[in-house]
């Protein structure tokens, strides 16, 4: 009887042993796997870096300004309205 509850108590504390090392084992691949993938990443990502200064270094110089002076809209009424009637001179003649 009490060699039996000396080999339950021995079961227990290696039951115990093998859940301890099977956390630690799953904990170890995943932070294996975490690295894989961060390195792959990073990889990937340096790359892009690399091709993305090549694509700058070939850019023409540029100046900045702080008002351009260059407006990419239409900043005059009525001019090359066609769906009003209206154009430009104010006739109502549609081109």
């Amino acid at each position: 009887m009490i060699n039996d509850k000396f080999c339950d108590l021995e079961k227990r504390e290696l039951q115990d042993k093998i859940n301890s090392l099977t956390a630690d084992n799953a904990l170890l691949r995943s932070n294996a796997d975490n690295a894989a993938q961060t390195a792959f990443i990073n990889e990937k990502f340096n790359a892009l870096n690399t091709e993305l200064a090549t694509i700058k270094a070939s850019q023409p110089n540029t100046i900045p300004v702080q008002w351009p002076n260059v407006t990419a809209v239409n900043t005059t009424p009525y001019m090359g309205n066609i769906y009003s009637g209206w154009n430009g001179f104010g006739n109502g003649i549609s081109f």
